[in-house]
């Protein structure tokens, strides 16, 4: 989890010295809802989206999220959802976090790109079959309740209230911290977003 992290502020660094903020005018909440993989792979694997192993497990989900603080360049709110995960089995999530975007990106005359991330906590009903069943075996662990990380990308037209998204939803125990976990699942997922 910490490589991952250094990795996704890297990049973070990196388009902050190519791009210029972008500002745009803030917004209160928004509902959004997403679907996509679960990976076979650690989180610094994942984020290669297409050279990542997947496995057999989908994940849908929804979810609201509001922006509480909002500055000229860093945005700080609050995010929770629930996701049906499917495939092997069939089992249920539900998460809560804290949220931090910044660093607007106009790509195109009508596009821009905002990242974010997301900490805070996931719970399921039950470990799924595949990766996390294996974590859960290795770490002779409990996955019930583990932390949650979820960098994100966002694209939107700044005329519109609709967005799309790309994330990794990832669960971990961050080092056995959580659940005597020190991994759990990941998955690349993609949404549909709508504020109001």
């Amino acid at each position: 989890m910490p490589h991952a992290l250094v990795l996704w502020l890297l990049a973070w660094s990196l388009a902050a010295g190519t791009a210029l903020a972008e500002p745009v005018a803030p917004v209160d909440r928004n509902l959004f809802a997403f679907g996509g993989r679960m990976t076979a792979e650690a989180m610094p694997k994942s984020v290669n989206i297409p050279g990542v192993s997947y496995e057999d497990n989908g994940i849908l989900g929804i979810g609201i999220q509001r922006w509480t603080w909002r500055g000229r360049h860093v945005d700080i709110g609050y995010k929770g959802g629930m996701a049906h995960r499917f495939g092997r089995d069939t089992t249920t999530e539900a998460w809560a976090g804290i949220g931090i975007r910044c660093c607007r990106y106009r790509l195109m005359r009508d596009l821009v790109l905002t990242p974010s991330i997301i900490f805070g906590l996931s719970y399921v009903d039950a470990a799924h079959l595949g990766r996390e069943t294996e974590q859960v075996a290795r770490d002779d662990g409990d996955a019930q309740l583990l932390f949650y990380l979820s960098p994100e990308l966002e694209l939107a037209a700044p005329d519109t209230d609709w967005s799309v998204f790309w994330r990794l939803h990832h669960r971990s125990g961050g080092g056995q911290t959580l659940g005597n976990m020190r991994g759990a699942t990941n998955a690349n997922v993609v949404g549909l977003r709508l504020r109001f």
